[in-house]
């Protein structure tokens, strides 16, 4: 029995060294452990899309009205908010918000000729348009005008964010044209500056 309890007494006297001498290491390497490194490298990446959001000018929203018409042949009738503005300017315009994170072209298109309830059409041919980064009594530009067509075809480019696209419109209606109320729609589109429309 004593033989068992010295040997007892000996392992506690050397578990107790162990525990002295590993906290006074411990204590001599500044309190820190020491060993292997391992390192490892791994990469990051992000992808952010192209953001576009524009919205239409009050005048705009509001549609292109040509007014009323009494005699024809009329040739570059101008809707009427091409010269509204300051300085003649228009206040037909579509903006970039500056929530957008791109530069913007713009594309147009009708989806017919001006059309009364008889079915009686203004050819849209006739029915032109000019864009423009800037606006004054000079552009946009009816020496720039542009008939419409029913696909979306690219009318203005790089409008940058929190800027502004500026439009002017026009009618031309020949000297047969049958009495009426004509109308159509007119469809603009922003699309991420150099991709097609």
């Amino acid at each position: 029995m004593e033989k068992n309890g010295n040997s007892s007494n000996g392992l506690n006297v050397f578990l107790a060294f162990v525990v002295f001498a590993s906290f006074f290491l411990f204590l001599l390497g500044g309190g820190s452990l020491t060993g292997y490194l391992t390192q490892g490298s791994t990469t990051s990446n992000v992808t952010i899309s192209k953001y576009l959001a524009i919205a239409f000018g009050t005048n705009l929203s509001q549609g292109i009205q040509f007014g009323t018409v009494n005699t024809l042949p009329a040739t570059n009738i101008n809707a009427s908010h091409n010269y509204d503005g300051v300085n003649s300017s228009t206040t037909y315009n579509i903006i970039v918000s500056t929530d957008s994170n791109s530069k913007v072209d713009f594309c147009i298109k009708a989806n017919h000729g001006l059309q009364d309830p008889s079915l009686d059409v203004i050819g849209l041919g006739n029915e032109t348009y000019s864009a423009y980064n800037k606006t004054n009594i000079t552009y946009p530009r009816l020496s720039a005008e542009t008939p419409m067509t029913t696909g979306y075809i690219k009318a203005q480019s790089n409008i940058n964010v929190g800027n502004s696209s500026y439009w002017r419109f026009w009618l031309d209606i020949p000297a047969s044209q049958p009495a009426g109320n004509y109308n159509n729609t007119v469809s603009f589109e922003g699309v991420v500056a150099g991709l097609a429309c």
